[in-house]
C-alpha cells in the first residue's frame, strides 16, 4: 500500500519543503543538526550544516556510514513543478559551494533531498563529482523517497500535519477514520494547505500525546480551531483515536467509552464562544473529576478557549480539583508567533490566495513589515489573500491599517456586499449553529429576506459565490453539511456592522427565539466579546420578551436570563424589565445553600446596584444569606457579587454573630468538609473548601484575636493535609513526551520573493 503512495509535494512551497526535510532529519535518518544556513546563498534552497552524531534504523545509504560527529551537509532543491527532472546543470554551483566548505571542514558528508525526479544517471554523476571533490560519503533523496517515508512515519506526518493535503488518506486510515478525517478536513477547508507547524503547535501536539490533554489559548482570530481540528487529524492517523466534538464536559462524560479507551474529545469555545458562559465554566468544574478518570483511562482532550473568556472562566474553575491546568505544559498560548513564523504563515495564505501577480508585486516590499505587526493573525492573513476583502486598499497606508484596524476593515467589507449577500449572512446568522443543506428558508428567515431587499433564489445563489470568503461549507460527524461563517469574527462583525442600524436590530431580533435572543444581544453591559448592541429604542421591545418565569424550572446554578440581566443590561433597561415584571421578582428568593455558585442572588445583589430592587424582596434575601452563613458555614455571602446587598451595619451584625456562634465549632467543620471524596482525590483538593472558608473570614475581620484564631485554623488545616499526604497513593500519570526541535533555517532570502509567482 505504502509503495504506490503519492503526495503532491509541489504544493508545500519552497519554506514548507525546507521544513519537511528538516523533519526526516531527525524522525528518519536520526541526524541531530545544530543548523545554519549561508545567509549569502544568493539561491533559492536551503542548506542544513551540522554533525551526524546517530543513525536511525538501518542504514539508508552511504551518508549513514560516515564517521560519528562527521560534518554534514543537507541541501534541498524544490520545483513548483512537479512534474520535473534534476538535472545536473542545476546542481552545478551547489556542488562549487560543497566543496568550498569541504576546505574548510565543514563537509565530509553531503545529503541532496529533492521533490524532483532523479535518474539513475544523474544520481551517479552527483556521487561522482563530489568524491573527485574529496566528499566520498554522499546520498541523494528524491520524491519517490520522501513520499515513502511519509507513507512509513506516522510521527513525521504529526510534525508536517499539513501532508494530508497532499496525498490520499484512505491509504494511511481505515474506512471509519477515513470519514472522519475527510469531514475534520472538511471544516479545515483551505487552512490545511496554507497551515505551518509553530512552535505553539508542536507543544499543543507534545501536551497531547503526553498528558492526553491540552488547552489552546488565544485571541479571535488566532488560529485555535485550526489547530484543534489539525491535532485531530493527527491523533486518526498517529493514535489510530475515533474522534468526537462534543460541547459541553457533560456531552464529553455521556460519550466517553470506558471499553473504547483510544478516544479523543474536541472541545471548542469550551468557556464560551464569545463570552464567558458560566453554565459551561459550573460544569467543568464539577465533571472535572469525571473527566480526569477518561483522561486517565486513555482518552486524550482538546479544548480551546479565547484568552480573555479563559481569565474570566479561571476564576470559577478551582484549579485545585484539576492539577493539570498548574502545568503549563499542557496550556497552550497559540497566539505567541515567532516573526518567522509569522512570515511563513503570510507568504502560505498569499501564495494559496487568488490575489492577482500584479497586486502581489506591489505589496512585496511591505510584506516583511506588515508579518511583524503587533495585530498580525493568521485569520486576518486569510482575508488579505481573498480579493473580496481587500477592494479598498488602494495604497500602503490602508496595506497596513488592514491589520492595524481590522474590525472597522471588515465592517467596511460587508457593508459594500450586495442586499442578496448580507441576507444570506442574515440567514446563517439566524440559524445559529449552522444552516443545513440543502437550505430549506424558514418563514421568520425569508421575512428577514425580504425586509433585507432580496429574496429566497437570490439568497440561495448567495451562498456559493460567499464560500470560501465569508461562509464555508461544513461537514458533520454524521456526514450531514452546514453553511458556517468561515470564521468567527466574520459572525461577530456582521452582528457590528448590523448593530449600526436600528431597523436591521430589529429583523434579527424578530428572527431569534427568546433564549437566541438572550445569549446573543448587549442592552448597555458593554461586556466584551458580545455581537449585538440593541439601541435604547429598542428596549422595550427586548424587554417584553426576557420573562423571569422562563427560569423557573432551569438549572439552579445557571440562567441565560440571569446571565443576561446580570452582565449585559445596562441600568436604564434594568429600570425598564423591573417595571415590566415586578411581580415575579419575588421568585429570586428561591435559593438555598452553597448559594454562591447560583444565579439568583447575584442577580438580586445587581438589582440592588441598579437601585431597582424593592426594599422588603432586599431585607428577605438578607435574611436567607444570613442563616445559610450560620447554619452552613457558608461563605459566598462575602462574595464580591452578593455582599452589596447587606448594608454596612447588617455585614458587621453577622460577622459577629460568626464569631460568637461558629468560631467555637470550627474544627468540626472543617473535618466534616473533608469527608465524601473519592479515594483518588487528593487530601489538598478534599481540604479545600475549608481553606476557601477560614481564608474568606479571615480577609474580612479585623479583631486581632479572631484573626489570630482563623490563622490558628488554616495552620490546623495545613497539618491535616500534611498528615493525610503521608497514607496517600496518587495515580500515576504519564510523563511528558518532550517536543522535536525542528531546526530553525535562517537564509538570506527573502521569503517573499516568489509570492507572486502562479498568479496571473
Amino acid at each position: 500500500m505504502t509503495e504506490s503512495l503519492s503526495y503532491d509535494l509541489h504544493k508545500l512551497g519552497w519554506r514548507a519543503f525546507q521544513d519537511l526535510s528538516a523533519v526526516i532529519l531527525q524522525t528518519v535518518l536520526g541526524a541531530t543538526f545544530k543548523t545554519f544556513a549561508d545567509s549569502n546563498d544568493g539561491g533559492r534552497d536551503g542548506a542544513f550544516y551540522g554533525n551526524w552524531t546517530t543513525t536511525f534504523g538501518t542504514e539508508v545509504g552511504a551518508a549513514s556510514r560516515a564517521a560519528p560527529a562527521a560534518a554534514t551537509v543537507m541541501q534541498c532543491k524544490f520545483s513548483a513543478s512537479g512534474r520535473e527532472t534534476l538535472t545536473p546543470s542545476a546542481l552545478a554551483e551547489e556542488l562549487e559551494k560543497a566543496a568550498s566548505l569541504h576546505e574548510r571542514g565543514l563537509c565530509d558528508a553531503y545529503i541532496l533531498m529533492t521533490n524532483l525526479r532523479v535518474t539513475g544517471k544523474t544520481e551517479g554523476w552527483i556521487q561522482e563529482e563530489l568524491r573527485a571533490r574529496g566528499i566520498n560519503a554522499v546520498e541523494v533523496f528524491d520524491g519517490h523517497w520522501i513520499c515513502q517515508q511519509i507513507s512509513k512515519e506516522a510521527g513525521l506526518r504529526r510534525y508536517v500535519p499539513r501532508v494530508y493535503g497532499l496525498g490520499d488518506l484512505g491509504q494511511i486510515l481505515d474506512n471509519r477514520r477515513l470519514q472522519q478525517a475527510i469531514a475534520l478536513l472538511s471544516r479545515l477547508g483551505d487552512d490545511v494547505a496554507t497551515f505551518v507547524p509553530t512552535a505553539s503547535y508542536r507543544q499543543a501536539a507534545d501536551a497531547l500525546a503526553g498528558h492526553g490533554f491540552t488547552l489552546l489559548l488565544g485571541a479571535p482570530a488566532a488560529g485555535k480551531s485550526t489547530i484543534a481540528a489539525t491535532l485531530s487529524v493527527v491523533a486518526l492517523d498517529v493514535w489510530r483515536c475515533g474522534v468526537r466534538r462534543v460541547d459541553s464536559a457533560e456531552e464529553l462524560i455521556a460519550a466517553w467509552n470506558p471499553r473504547e479507551p483510544d478516544q479523543l474529545f474536541w472541545v471548542d469555545d469550551a468557556f464560551g464562544a464569545i463570552r464567558h458562559d458560566s453554565q459551561l465554566t459550573d460544569q467543568w468544574s464539577r465533571r472535572m473529576d469525571q473527566v480526569m478518570t477518561a483522561v486517565k483511562g486513555g482518552a486524550k482532550i482538546i479544548l480551546t478557549s479565547r484568552d480573555y473568556i479563559y481569565r474570566q472562566a479561571r476564576v470559577h474553575l478551582k484549579e485545585y480539583v484539576y492539577p493539570l491546568l498548574h502545568e503549563q505544559a499542557v496550556v497552550v498560548d497559540v497566539a505567541q508567533l515567532t516573526n518567522s513564523e509569522k512570515r511563513q504563515i503570510l507568504y502560505s495564505h498569499l501564495k494559496a490566495g487568488n490575489q492577482p501577480g500584479e497586486r502581489l508585486r506591489r505589496w512585496r516590499s511591505n510584506l516583511p513589515d506588515l508579518a511583524v505587526s503587533e495585530r498580525f493573525q493568521p485569520e486576518l492573513a486569510r482575508r488579505l489573500s481573498q480579493t473580496r476583502f481587500t477592494t479598498s486598499i488602494t495604497d500602503n497606508r490602508k496595506l497596513m491599517d488592514f491589520f492595524d484596524h481590522p474590525a472597522q476593515f471588515l465592517k467596511d467589507v460587508l457593508f459594500q456586499l450586495a442586499d442578496q449577500d448580507r441576507a444570506a449572512l442574515a440567514c446563517v446568522y439566524l440559524a445559529g449553529d449552522g444552516l443545513p443543506v440543502p437550505v430549506n428558508l424558514s418563514e421568520t428567515a425569508l421575512h428577514a429576506v425580504a425586509r433585507m431587499g432580496s429574496t429566497e433564489q437570490e439568497v440561495l445563489t448567495a451562498f456559493q459565490h460567499l464560500r470560501g470568503t465569508f461562509l464555508a461549507l461544513s461537514s458533520t460527524d454524521d456526514g450531514n453539511q452546514l453553511w458556517r461563517f468561515q470564521h468567527p469574527t466574520i459572525r461577530e462583525g456582521f452582528a457590528s456592522m448590523i448593530a449600526d442600524d436600528p431597523n436591521a436590530v430589529e429583523i434579527l431580533l424578530d428572527g431569534l427565539t427568546n433564549d437566541e435572543m438572550l445569549r446573543q444581544i448587549d442592552c448597555g453591559g458593554g461586556e466584551q466579546g458580545l455581537l449585538v448592541v440593541v439601541p435604547a429604542s429598542l428596549y422595550t421591545k427586548v424587554s417584553a420578551r426576557v420573562c423571569l418565569t422562563d427560569t423557573l424550572d432551569t438549572d439552579n446554578w445557571y440562567s441565560p436570563l440571569a446571565e443576561f440581566l446580570g452582565r449585559r443590561c445596562s441600568d436604564d433597561f434594568l429600570r425598564l424589565w423591573v417595571g415590566d415584571h415586578v411581580g415575579d421578582l419575588k421568585t429570586l428568593l428561591n435559593f438555598a445553600g452553597f448559594m454562591g455558585v447560583s444565579w439568583r442572588p447575584l442577580l438580586l445583589a445587581r438589582l440592588h446596584r441598579a437601585g431597582v430592587l424593592p426594599e422588603h424582596l432586599r431585607l428577605q434575601a438578607v435574611e436567607l444569606l444570613e442563616r445559610l452563613a450560620i447554619e452552613d458555614f457558608d461563605n459566598s455571602w462575602l462574595d464580591v457579587g452578593v455582599v452589596g446587598l447587606f448594608s454596612e451595619l447588617e455585614s458587621g451584625a453577622l460577622l459577629v454573630r460568626f464569631q460568637e456562634e461558629c468560631l467555637p465549632d470550627l474544627d468540626d467543620f472543617i473535618d466534616s468538609s473533608a469527608d465524601g471524596y473519592d479515594s483518588e482525590v487528593s487530601p489538598a483538593e478534599r481540604y479545600q473548601f475549608a481553606r476557601d472558608t477560614v481564608s474568606a473570614y479571615l480577609r474580612v475581620f479585623d479583631d486581632p484575636g479572631v484573626k489570630c484564631q482563623l490563622e490558628d485554623a488554616l495552620a490546623r488545616i495545613e497539618a491535616r493535609v500534611a498528615s493525610a499526604e503521608e497514607d496517600f497513593d496518587p495515580p500515576s500519570r504519564s510523563s511528558f513526551a518532550p517536543a522535536l526541535q525542528v531546526p530553525l533555517v535562517a537564509s538570506g532570502r527573502d521569503e517573499f520573493d516568489d509570492v507572486d509567482e502562479g498568479h496571473s
